[in-house]
């Protein structure tokens, strides 16, 4: 199997099969106890935002659920029957730019005031009752939350799936770009309903240089993707901390957007004393609308399925139960619920991080105590009193490939569970396992890896990936990060580093729920990319997005007593795993 970067040249029928999962409904309800009508509704600077609504007919004033999408309000059919069936009034509406409604798109930037409009002309027609819930997955969820942190009077609650607000660990991680993501989501959006995205290479935009110039080599004239309009730092001054209402939150481990949704969790439970629930499945993005049950190499069992139906039905338990008051075994119920992989349950908690984890490090060493230069080192509890070094060469144009991960669902081929040990194998990836485990390990909760190194370049990446190594060899990965040097401080301004010095970096590995048997193995890979998933670094200070050279430097990793580089690792007693 060939690891170089044509790995992942885009297979269509992959790149839309959950697009067009998520635009099948198994079921409509066509009941003629329901009204529908399509509206304009006119924003206060005159543009139209074109809007579906269904109202049930028997009653005169209803709560309502409000859906706001780029996508096209045709793709919530099931969503507006389904709500409107079970007593409420929906809106559904295509968002500033998009499909059927007036004005210019740009991403993101109109959502919360048009957002908040809405919702006030909502509130004010004959079959409202005054009281509305927002629900939607992704770009959807974000146009709940980003409305829901004005605190408007009308909106009681949202129930978001793969929810973020604040762009960075969605849009660029660690200081990074999220290259797979930005760009083909992009492109999707710049060619939606007038070009096929089917028509480019995405390897090929992948690799160009500069990144800035992509979209004008295949003749878009981008709005999005400019050094104006830079979507790396989109609401970077934002936080859900404000919201005030009680929200349902949904994700899946393998969802890039996974990361972010706890995130907005936990910004809107520390000081809150609304309800708050959360619900993590093994899913990748939008999965849970499937009953799709593989993630990569592993199928987490019919125990995982949601499905379309299902979803909607949990958001109707929660509507009713903010909405209607008349759910209230809800209250009853533990406030977080995840699916823990590899023994493929589900198991209730209190809290989020779980209040029974305790916090280990685990210390990377080298095998022999002696400096190398192609890793194979030690993770273990025990602290190394000899100081080491371990040194590899991380050149731009060969980058470590993407494969496997919380990746962006356009490219099922290289998302999830997959073999890491070809990878391993790289003279650019450093490797540190532990022995082998004489007791099942429970690992729920965060994940951070404190990264001693230095590096020739004044601005470079680090990577980390959290892996599980089989008894019959198979490296599963588990989750990974990334840090790019120069935003270690912040991620507003850049501070170069000084090549050749040491310097402590924290890397957010994200988060996970997982059951490591007896007989495996954990291990760490250091490296300094994750290509085409993250952009390349090029090493020499200069601003990625604009670099058009690339250079390879040595970057080199400490461990031991004087820098004592390690894991740490959230871990639940077994007794308490139950």
């Amino acid at each position: 199997m060939s690891l170089n970067v044509y790995r992942y040249q885009l297979k269509i029928k992959e790149l839309f099969l959950i697009v067009v999962l998520s635009m099948i409904a198994t079921e409509f309800y066509g009941h003629d106890d329901i009204k529908k009508e399509t509206v304009n509704i006119t924003m206060k600077d005159g543009t139209n935002l074109a809007s579906d609504i269904y109202i049930p007919t028997e009653g005169d004033e209803h709560p309502t659920i409000l859906i706001r999408t780029p996508y096209g309000k045709q793709q919530h059919v099931y969503e507006g029957e389904y709500f409107a069936f079970n007593g409420y009034a929906v809106v559904i509406q295509d968002t500033r730019g998009k499909w059927d409604s007036e004005g210019e798109y740009l991403p993101f930037l109109n959502e919360k005031d048009d957002g908040i409009e809405t919702i006030e002309w909502i509130s004010e027609q004959e079959w409202s009752n005054g009281d509305l819930g927002m629900w939607g997955s992704s770009y959807l969820s974000y146009c709940a939350i980003v409305a829901a942190t004005d605190n408007p009077p009308a909106l009681k609650t949202i129930f978001v799936i793969s929810g973020w607000l604040d762009g960075k660990k969605v849009i660029n991680p660690g200081g990074t770009m999220h290259l797979m993501l930005n760009l083909a989501w992009i492109l999707h959006e710049e060619t939606q309903r007038v070009r096929s995205i089917r028509n480019y290479d995405l390897v090929e935009l992948f690799e160009y240089l500069p990144l800035v110039d992509v979209f004008n080599s295949i003749g878009i004239d981008s709005k999005i993707w400019t050094p104006d309009y830079d979507i790396r730092t989109l609401n970077e001054t934002m936080t859900a901390t404000q919201i005030n209402i009680p929200i349902f939150h949904v994700s899946g481990w393998n969802d890039f957007v996974c990361n972010s949704a706890l995130e907005v969790y936990n910004q809107t439970s520390i000081e809150s004393s609304n309800q708050n629930k959360l619900l993590i499945g093994p899913w990748f993005h939008d999965q849970l609308q499937t009953d799709y049950t593989e993630v990569g190499d592993e199928d987490f069992s019919p125990e995982s399925i949601m499905g379309r139906g299902n979803l909607c039905k949990l958001s109707i338990d929660w509507f009713d139960h903010i909405l209607k008051e008349k759910n209230p075994k809800l209250d009853n119920e533990p406030d977080v619920k995840l699916f823990v992989m590899g023994e493929n349950k589900w198991k209730e908690f209190d809290q989020w991080p779980p209040e029974d984890i305790k916090y280990q490090k685990l210390y990377l060493s080298s095998t022999n105590g002696a400096n190398t230069s192609n890793g194979d080192g030690k993770l273990s509890l025990n602290f190394s009193d000899i100081s080491a070094s371990d040194t590899f060469i991380f050149d731009p144009m060969n980058p470590v490939p993407t494969y496997g991960g919380a990746n962006f669902h356009f490219f099922l081929h290289t998302i999830g569970v997959k073999d890491q040990s070809e990878i391993e194998e790289r003279d650019d990836v450093l490797v540190y396992t532990t022995d082998v485990l004489t007791d099942t390990l429970y690992i729920i909760g965060p994940l951070e890896l404190a990264l001693f190194a230095s590096s020739e370049g004044p601005d470079t990446d680090f990577t980390a990936k959290l892996v599980e190594v089989r008894e019959n060899g198979y490296v599963r990965i588990i989750q990974e990060g990334i840090i790019r040097t120069s935003y270690r401080n912040s991620l507003t301004n850049r501070d170069m580093l000084e090549p050749g010095q040491v310097y402590e970096f924290r890397i957010d590995m994200g988060a996970t729920a997982i059951q490591i048997p007896t007989g495996s193995r954990l291990g760490v890979e250091i490296s300094s990319s994750n290509f085409p998933k993250y952009d390349r670094n090029p090493n020499t200070g200069e601003d990625a997005f604009k670099a058009k050279n690339l250079e390879a430097v040595k970057q080199t990793i400490y461990h031991g007593n004087k820098y004592p580089s390690y894991l740490l690792l959230p871990v639940l007693d077994a007794e308490h795993s139950n």
